[in-house]
């Protein structure tokens, strides 16, 4: 259970305060009540290089903020709101704060909290996205992107959220020790079931994209190329095998298209995207190519599997739809 803010009492305690014996306070409580002796916390060096100027730079970035004690305790009244489930209740306030504080990272934080707990997970990004341009140091903000990429199962973008959030954020922060503890024992998941480790992950996850770049400009031998490289990275995800049982089927080399296909399903014998390729390529003769209409490349674990649709119903309906009209 969450503990309230030791000083208030009314809001979410997430910060760890040394001043009050480590004990959770709420981050209005932590701005209002900031001192000098606060020098060693994360957030006092972070505030105190934020607002030393009106214009920053990170690195080559640069960025204007914007802090307004009053603008962060509607935020955070608005979200207690969300928290609550009372949705409708919190949306006036921010869609008022929004256009009055546009350059607000609390602001654009607070609407993208409020669509992530709604499930409406790409339009949080925008505002999520939104508040770590604006201030490239927001902790909270980039550990909730990591979040709402879990919900979407894009787990490259996932990775890398949490790693900004350990680069970024204070080693004694709860949040940074979530993010840690999450991205640990994901590690530990793919060394025990996926013979992978975070590293390979990524990189695999990397060659992935290019590799659906290559199929997508129909540079069918390339995309093989590369999705061959994905599976020493991640032997056991099923979808490098059946984009090359598609490729492969486009080159017109039936056996090596059945080939691939069949080890996507002998990974994940669930994969309907393979199973309904791997019945057209079987009726195909030897040499002749998939034409464009026959077979479809989809993001079948985000569209469908995520989301407890079936793949093979929803070409059924579709098809009897087309009959009927």
């Amino acid at each position: 259970m969450k503990k309230t803010c030791i000083i208030c009492g009314n809001t979410k305690g997430k910060r760890i305060c040394q001043l009050h014996e480590n004990e959770a306070i709420c981050p209005v409580c932590c701005a209002t009540n900031r001192q000098q002796t606060c020098g060693g916390c994360g957030y006092y060096q972070v505030a105190e290089a934020y607002q030393s100027s009106k214009t920053h730079h990170v690195g080559s970035k640069h960025f204007i903020a914007e802090i307004n004690e009053d603008v962060i305790n509607e935020v955070d009244r608005a979200l207690i709101l969300c928290e609550k489930g009372s949705f409708s209740e919190a949306l006036p306030i921010l869609q008022e704060l929004l256009p009055a504080h546009p350059r607000s990272h609390h602001v654009n934080y607070g609407m993208g909290l409020y669509y992530a707990l709604q499930g409406n997970y790409d339009e949080a990004l925008i505002f999520l996205d939104r508040a770590t341009d604006i201030f490239p140091y927001f902790v909270e903000a980039y550990f909730n992107k990591g979040t709402v990429f879990m919900k979407k199962l894009d787990l490259k973008r996932m990775i890398k959220a949490y790693q900004t959030v350990i680069e970024i954020g204070d080693p004694q922060e709860e949040t940074v020790k979530q993010a840690h503890d999450i991205l640990q024992d994901f590690d530990q998941h793919l060394r025990e079931h996926g013979n992978s480790s975070l590293e390979a992950y990524l990189k695999g996850a990397e060659i992935f994209e290019r590799a659906l770049e290559a199929m997508n400009d129909k540079k069918w031998t390339q995309a093989i190329s590369l999705f061959q490289k994905c599976t020493q990275y991640s032997p056991h995800h099923p979808q490098p095998y059946g984009n090359m049982g598609i490729c492969y089927g486009k080159l017109g080399q039936k056996a090596l298209a059945l080939q691939a296909l069949d080890m996507a399903l002998e990974l994940d014998p669930d994969y309907e995207i393979a199973i309904v390729n791997r019945a057209i390529v079987a009726s195909l003769q030897e040499g002749n190519k998939l034409s464009p209409d026959k077979v479809e490349s989809i993001e079948y674990y985000t569209e469908y599997a995520r989301n407890g649709k079936s793949y093979i119903q929803t070409i059924d309906q579709k098809r009897k739809s087309e009959l009927q009209s």
